[in-house]
């Protein structure tokens, strides 16, 4: 069987001076993401220099930005949640609002109506019933 000479084509990236080459169309992306993964590497070496090896070093960097991601998607339900009571809180407030318009509508269409009755007893005497 001969073998195919498949390339892999990717972005090129540094992790911890360490070259990847990473499959996807949008560079930029790719680039941010290494940085970020890089930085959270370099920093927990930081913390520890020399004494933890760089498999391990990526788990514990995958372990942090795990437990950010966590956190800003429960941060992130919580805006939701929040949200969503206030616009409960804005909807029965607009109800209400409309609510008093209606019967404050009804009102002076009551009103209105008693003043013509009024002013047609006044304007011709016979016409009270």
């Amino acid at each position: 069987m001969a073998k195919t000479n498949a390339q892999v084509q990717g972005i090129a990236v540094q992790i911890f001076g360490e070259e990847y080459l990473i499959a996807e169309s949008d560079a930029m992306k790719v680039q941010k993401i290494a940085r970020y993964v890089d930085e959270k590497m370099r920093e927990i070496d930081g913390q520890h220099p020399g004494r933890i090896p760089t498999s391990k070093l990526a788990v514990l960097a995958a372990m942090t930005i795990a437990d950010e991601l966590m956190q800003t998607v429960s941060e992130q339900n919580r805006l939701a949640e929040t949200a969503q009571e206030n616009l409960q809180r804005l909807t029965e407030l607009v109800d209400a609002r409309a609510n008093m318009v209606a019967e404050r509508g009804e009102e002076i269409g009551s009103h209105r109506r008693r003043w013509r009755e009024e002013d047609a007893r006044q304007l011709d005497p016979s016409a009270v019933e």
